[in-house]
Order: structure tokens, then sequence, then C-alpha cells
């Protein structure tokens, strides 16, 4: 099927445009998670870069593009995965800090694709290897990328775990799409930035519909409770809702619960939260939806 050429200039091309626009966006958030919006507006940023270079390219008559916009679309793609690898460590981990000088390494070669850009040309790119080495290189980030959100899959709700997913996942998506198109010559080269504009979009959808996705939470920041406090009464609170059968109480309240195992409700409401994932409401309601469960698939309850 062939698909005009115009519409693939407006899909491959607002993919961009929205891109930049979701970057700056992040860049004028003031509160949140700064750290992970800096590096997730510098992620979109490159991202829109890369696919004005490639929209440039491809549309090109003879796929001319000056050589400024080559190399600077090419030092874009060396830094997406770098900048991927960095958001999720400042999105996953609360006792990460980003450290130029420590981390400064991951983009040394985007840094020296700009400042070669005078003697790099598409020779280099194209017939010595340097494009197929560069995707080369990106793709190494991504297993580390999966395995770091594996590690901590359980510990995120379940907004934060859609969110990291698909984006991750619409990333490594969009990076195959180029790979299969230059190392393997599996698609068109149009492939991959009309698959980022979609890709793009939804992300954009779903920031939009979680506005949470920016701001960390800081509800329990200075606590003084270590984990492994919150760990055992986390455990005991469990063990007295099963035993006592506390979910069938009507009228069960935060404080009552807390008074039973003779702890403040603030220590309670930390553990739930911080070990449970959830709130005091969700974490009683899950023992409902249990019992709920266990007594329709009695036979006797058929009826």
């Amino acid at each position: 099927m062939n698909i005009p050429i115009e519409v693939l200039f407006l899909t491959s091309g607002v993919g961009a445009l929205q891109s930049a626009f979701f970057g700056v966006y992040l860049f004028t958030l003031k509160k949140g998670r700064q750290v992970s919006n800096l590096l997730l507006a510098l992620l979109l940023l490159a991202f829109a870069v890369r696919m004005i270079k490639s929209v440039t390219y491809y549309f090109a008559e003879g796929h001319d593009v000056p050589r400024l916009l080559q190399n600077v679309g090419y030092a874009a793609n060396l830094a997406i995965l770098p900048l991927l690898w960095l958001y999720l460590n400042s999105f996953l981990r609360n006792d990460f800090k980003l450290r130029w000088r420590r981390d400064i390494i991951h983009f040394a070669p985007s840094a020296f694709a700009v400042l070669l850009s005078p003697v790099l040309t598409s020779h280099f790119w194209m017939d010595q290897h340097g494009y197929t080495f560069s995707l080369l290189l990106m793709g190494c980030y991504i297993p580390f990328c999966f395995f770091l959100i594996y590690k901590h899959f359980q510990a995120m709700v379940r907004t934060h775990k859609i969110w990291i997913v698909c984006l991750t996942t619409g990333i490594t998506v969009v990076w195959a799409g180029y790979t299969a198109n230059f190392v393997f010559h599996l698609v068109p080269y149009i492939t991959a930035p009309v698959i980022f504009s979609f890709v793009i979009y939804f992300m954009s959808y779903l920031g939009l519909q979680q506005n949470n996705i920016f701001i960390r939470e800081t509800k329990y920041l200075n606590s003084t409770f270590s984990s492994q406090e919150l760990e055992s009464y986390f455990e005991r609170l469990q063990h007295i809702m099963q035993e006592n059968e506390l979910f069938k109480d009507p009228l069960i309240t935060l404080p009552k619960v807390a008074r039973q195992l003779m702890v403040s409700t603030h220590l309670l409401s930390e553990a739930i939260n911080k070990k449970g994932r959830q709130n005091f409401s969700d974490f009683v309601n899950t023992y409902r939806v249990a019992a709920a469960k266990s007594l329709l698939q009695k036979t006797e309850n058929n009826h």
C-alpha cells in the first residue's frame, strides 16, 4: 500500500514538534521531580532534533541535508539512550543524585559528534559504519534499562509502571525501527519517525491523564522510621487484618486499627503507603475483594 507523501510528512513531522513542546513544558515545571523532569525534557528535545534530521533527510531531494544538521542529528541520537538510562535511575531510585562529573561520560560520543562536525561527513556515517556503530552502542543501554525496571517494578504504583514501561518500550521500538532499516534493510527509513509520532502522542496523553508522574511524593520525605521498622509494622497489620478479619467491620478506620496495633496513625499510614503501595481504603478493599471472590467460588453459593 502506497501512503501519500503528504501523509507521511505530516505524521512524522508533527511527532518532532510535539516532542519539542512536551520537553519545553517540562522545563517550565517549578516543583516536583526536578532532576527527573529535567532529564526527561532533555530526552524529548534530543528526540525532537533526531526526528527533525530524519524527516529532513527523508524528504530532501537526493537526501541531501546540511552537514551541521546531519551531525547534530546523530549527536542527538547518541544522547537519547543515555538520557533514558539516567531518567529511569532518577525516577525509580530515591537515593539517585545526578553527578555531572560521573555521568558526563555517557555523553562523550554525542559530544564528539558535535565537536568533530567540520570533518564528519556522510561518508563516515554511511560508508565507514559510523551510524551502525552508534545504533549498536545505543542498543547496549536497552537491556540495562529493562533490568532496572524489573528490579524496581514491584515497588512502583500502577500509574508509574504503565508510564515507565510504555516510555522505555516506545523508545526501544523506535531504535529497532532505525536498526531494522539501516542494518538489516527490512523497513523503510520513514518507519521509525512515524512510529515515534504515535509513541510521543500516547506518552503525552498519559502525562496529561496522570500528572503525578512529574511530581514526587513528599508526604514522608522527612520520615524517621527505617525501612525495617515499616516492614515489621506492615507485617503485623497484615496478620491482624487476616486473623481478626477486621476488613468485615463496616466502620473500620485507620485510627481504630492503629489503636489495636498500639502505634500512631501516621506510622501505620506510612507503612501502608510505602510497603503496600496503597492508601488505607484500598488496602482494606483488597481483603474485601479477596473474601468476596472466595465466597463466589464455593459451590454452595452457586445460587
